[in-house]
């Protein structure tokens, strides 16, 4: 870790809130993100800010850039706390909102800068797909979301990443009895399903932040000191029994000894 302190905001929609039961109960994937940090890195202080709102849009009357302007542009510039990761998912509402892919990416992008200029990182997560019946509405859908998931893959700034939620969680590539466990509607995740949805954030995080702890441990002669006590051991991905346990980052494992980035 580059620093003693890690500050997290985890930013969003019904997904970031971790909406299920019809708005019963809420699951936050940070939850499970935070544990698994604190994991990694049981050294470090860490504060997740959770802001999710369910239903809000990224464009139009949505209110997600004046919700994301109070993190990071307050009225009161005395009550900037900084951030060192933003992680954005939006997008869900908006598609079904009939909004073009390109409309969605500029005000996605617009928020992104607005963090990366106050020196934070952005993690940007791709929509994930959700259950629709055949026809002409569902190619349309798919059609958008694929489209903006491009965008944000293909967006190319210094600090910032992405994780391509829509591959990590697929809805029509899961078995019944996965769709079962990890999703609650045609929309939203069950507990479960968040967690494991943390689970897939935790580990691309600690795997860059691992990365970001190797670039700045190297020495001008390029030899590395150790990063901390236990170097040797592993961190994966909690396994799944459901799914193959393949190695590599495609599957969501990470290895983070120091030999191995060299």
């Amino acid at each position: 870790m580059p620093n003693s302190k890690l500050r997290i905001l985890c930013f969003g929609d019904s997904l970031t809130e971790g909406y299920s039961g019809w708005g019963s109960r809420f699951t936050p994937y940070s939850t499970k993100l935070g544990e698994m940090l604190r994991m990694a890195f049981p050294d470090v202080e860490m504060e997740i800010v959770t802001d999710g709102l369910s239903g809000d849009l990224v464009t139009g009357r949505g209110s997600f850039l004046p919700r994301f302007k109070s993190h990071f542009l307050p009225k009161n510039p005395a009550d900037y706390k900084p951030f060192d990761w933003a992680i954005v998912l939006g997008g869900t509402n908006d598609l079904g909102s009939n909004m073009h892919p390109e409309q969605i990416f500029e005000a996605l992008e617009e928020m992104w800068d607005m963090a990366l200029f106050r020196k934070c990182k952005v993690l940007a997560l791709t929509v994930p797909e959700i259950e629709l019946s055949a026809g002409r509405m569902k190619e349309v859908l798919d059609f958008r979301r694929k489209e903006l998931n491009e965008m944000i893959k293909t967006y190319k700034k210094p600090n910032y990443y992405t994780l391509d939620l829509h591959a990590a969680f697929p809805y029509y590539g899961m078995s019944e009895a996965d769709r079962e466990r990890y999703w609650d509607d045609s929309i939203h995740f069950t507990p479960e399903g968040y967690d494991r949805m943390g689970n897939k954030i935790g580990v691309t995080l600690v795997s860059l932040l691992v990365k970001e702890k190797s670039d700045n441990d190297r020495t001008p002669m390029g030899r590395k000191r150790r990063m901390f006590k236990g170097d040797e051991k592993v961190f994966e991905e909690e396994e799944d029994p459901a799914e193959p346990t393949t190695p590599g980052l495609d599957k969501g494992y990470i290895v983070v000894r120091r030999r191995d980035l060299d």
